[in-house]
């Protein structure tokens, strides 16, 4: 602003070193050129009065912004006069307003999630702590209800483990998305997807199910081997787990120029429209007695879905016409 306005002392002394010049010498062409710089110098300086409100603005809104003030959206854009400069600090107030959301929004996502784990942990701890108070404060309980009690402190610790372990990956992924700094190797998925099943396969019997692979071998991925197995593990624990008895699961892929378009379906009992915008966040469940008595941890979906999108890839579920869940996701060749 302070050479703007250097450079209007400037010009009004150019005009007024031609005023005297045409005072004394009389020809008309001189006055001419004098009224143009007069007009010329009037145009500029309501130009530079309107910028400089502008700026002004600007320079009030920042300190409201540093002060972490509150504001009203309408009424600072309001305030900007129409022009370049006008627009300009129009998106600036937009840009800072929607930064403070997505900083409050991360905040109460990590407030949330640190409640959601707190309230995870606390459950096996305190079954844990439990069944091991009342060994020791009944030195004389039979041998059967000690036993029942370890092994029921065992399960609970299995379960303890398995939180710990999906949360160090979701922390993992949280990470290597920012940094995009996951390991490139070749891995071929209908392979991965056969050694799952094979995994799986007591879990299967058990249930009267069946786990059809119809990918074809040429399907590899370029990718971290460890987060590629999570995808597809952490759909198959979830179909076994909650799809229901005989159900079968089928995984079927087609490919396009830059992706392989991945679907993994199942023709269980499925679950009701409304739950499936959220099926991916992490802890959601549908049914949370029965989850946490299967042994889940209610992070399988959401660690599927951040491995799928930082293989540049994304995912959605639906509902299938004949009853089940359809998962379709992509994954970069």
């Amino acid at each position: 602003m302070k050479s703007l306005l250097l450079s209007i002392r400037f010009f009004v002394a150019i005009i007024f070193v031609v005023a005297i010049y045409a005072a004394w010498s009389h020809e008309r062409s001189v006055w001419v050129i004098l009224v143009a710089s007069l007009i010329m110098a009037l145009v500029f300086y309501l130009h530079i009065i309107r910028q400089r409100k502008s700026i002004t603005q600007l320079r009030r809104f920042a300190k409201k912004a540093d002060r972490n003030e509150p504001f009203d959206l309408e009424e600072e854009i309001s305030a900007f006069p129409k022009g370049e400069l006008g627009e300009i600090s129009q998106h600036i107030v937009r840009l800072y307003l929607h930064l403070k959301q997505s900083k409050e929004d991360q905040i109460r996502l990590k407030r949330q999630l640190t409640q959601n784990i707190s309230h995870e942990l606390k459950t096996p701890i305190s079954s844990i702590q439990g069944y091991l108070e009342t060994i020791i404060e009944n030195p004389d309980i039979d041998a059967e209800k000690r036993q029942q009690f370890l092994q029921r402190c065992h399960a609970q610790s299995l379960r303890l483990t398995s939180l710990l372990n999906d949360i160090s990956a979701l922390n993992r992924m949280d990470d290597e998305v920012g940094l995009r700094a996951i390991s490139q190797e070749s891995v071929s998925i209908s392979h991965l997807v056969n050694g799952i099943i094979q995994e799986v396969s007591l879990q299967l019997e058990e249930h009267g199910m069946s786990m059809g692979n119809q990918l074809s071998e040429d399907i590899i991925v370029r990718g971290d081997a460890s987060l590629l197995y999570s995808i597809f593990r952490n759909l198959t624990d979830n179909a076994i787990a909650y799809a229901g008895k005989g159900t079968t699961i089928t995984i079927r892929a087609t490919k396009d120029e830059a992706f392989y378009h991945f679907t993994f379906a199942d023709n269980g009992i499925g679950i009701a429209p409304e739950h499936l915008p959220r099926i991916f966040e992490r802890f959601y469940r549908i049914d949370k007695g029965r989850s946490r008595k299967l042994g889940g941890t209610g992070l399988g979906l959401a660690i599927v879905k951040n491995a799928v999108v930082l293989h540049g890839g994304n995912i959605s579920a639906k509902c299938a016409p004949l009853g089940g869940l359809v998962f379709h996701f992509t994954l970069k060749r």
